[in-house]
């Protein structure tokens, strides 16, 4: 008796033992790190932010957002490539990674099929942007000025083959002008310098124009249907005669691909509840994003159709990589 006693006591123990170990493992046990491939301030910045702090609310467990800007947001989101496919590290930021740079760069160290797209949270245009001492009321205007001086009128976005430069330089290939593209690793710095006519003109998010337009920025027009939360009526770039423009940039959360079944369940209900909070809406309203919520199935079709759109794009304005 002593014996089976002993047996089951060691059995009983053992089970205990697993549960504790399972209980301990729930997921998230420990601090979650989204990682943002864009610089502190900026529009992704702000929402990501956001967002971690609603799915830190859900879950009652720290989301610590990082940012790893710079290549266009290839930095980041190769950190969330190499990173651990356990949850605990996951990515937050615009489609371009993933649809124009693998057109570009056959060097890059990840490939789309390398991760795992969680949910779309935000769906987001641009805008072509100029300073208060500007000349250029009307695009009509800048592509007036880019033929008389050719090659000489300098903008800046955040970064070489990021939409906001595809877009640019499809408008030049369309009116057939050329502009000179200067990329931004700093945020700050494109504001500045636009503001003080450094840049003739930027192609940035709305946010850029709600945080700089007490300043005297001026936008001239906006890529997509121009639907964006507090954003004033402006000239469609489709509505011009650019038909190269394109729509919009999608945003969402992204994850290395392989995650356990629960984990990325649990990642996609977060998602939901984050971009469903008030904090969250709120926060893209005031960033002038809007709100365009797509599950992980949706969200992997439209970095398809982007990259292909890109692709399209890439061989008619006939874009190398620099």
């Amino acid at each position: 008796m002593s014996r089976l006693l002993i047996g089951c006591m060691v059995v009983l123990a053992a089970l205990g033992a697993s549960a504790l170990v399972r209980a301990q493992e729930a997921f998230p046990s420990r601090p979650i790190t989204l990682v943002v491939p864009l610089s502190a301030g900026s529009q992704i910045d702000i929402l990501g932010r956001a967002f971690a702090d609603a799915i830190s609310r859900a879950s009652n467990q720290a989301v610590v957002v990082l940012n790893r800007e710079g290549a266009a947001t290839t930095i980041g989101v190769e950190a969330v490539a190499r990173a651990k496919a356990d949850g605990y590290t996951i990515g937050f930021g615009p489609d371009g990674a993933f649809v124009v740079q693998p057109h570009l760069n056959q060097a890059l160290p990840y490939k789309p099929d390398d991760f795992e797209f969680i949910c779309q949270t935000n769906s987001t245009m641009f805008l072509f942007l100029v300073g208060p001492q500007s000349p250029h009321r009307t695009m009509a205007d800048l592509v007036e000025a880019a033929r008389k001086a050719p090659g000489k009128l300098n903008f800046g976005t955040a970064g070489v083959a990021t939409s906001m430069h595809l877009l640019a330089e499809s408008v030049a290939q369309e009116s057939g002008v050329k502009f000179n593209h200067v990329p931004f690793r700093n945020i700050g710095d494109l504001v500045v310098q636009t503001l003080n006519g450094t840049l003739d003109f930027t192609v940035s998010v709305p946010n850029m124009l709600n945080a700089n337009s007490a300043k005297g920025m001026r936008a001239l027009a906006i890529s997509g249907d121009g639907k964006v939360p507090n954003l004033p009526v402006l000239p469609l770039l489709r509505d011009l005669g650019f038909r190269l423009a394109a729509p919009a940039s999608v945003i969402g959360m992204y994850a290395p691909k392989g995650l356990p079944a629960e984990v990325s369940g649990w990642l996609r209900n977060a998602c939901v509840r984050a971009v469903e909070s008030p904090g969250f809406t709120s926060t893209a309203a005031k960033a002038l994003t809007a709100v365009d919520y797509a599950d992980g199935a949706a969200y992997s079709r439209s970095i398809a159709l982007g990259s292909r759109v890109a692709g399209d794009l890439l061989k008619k304005i006939d874009l190398k990589p620099q």
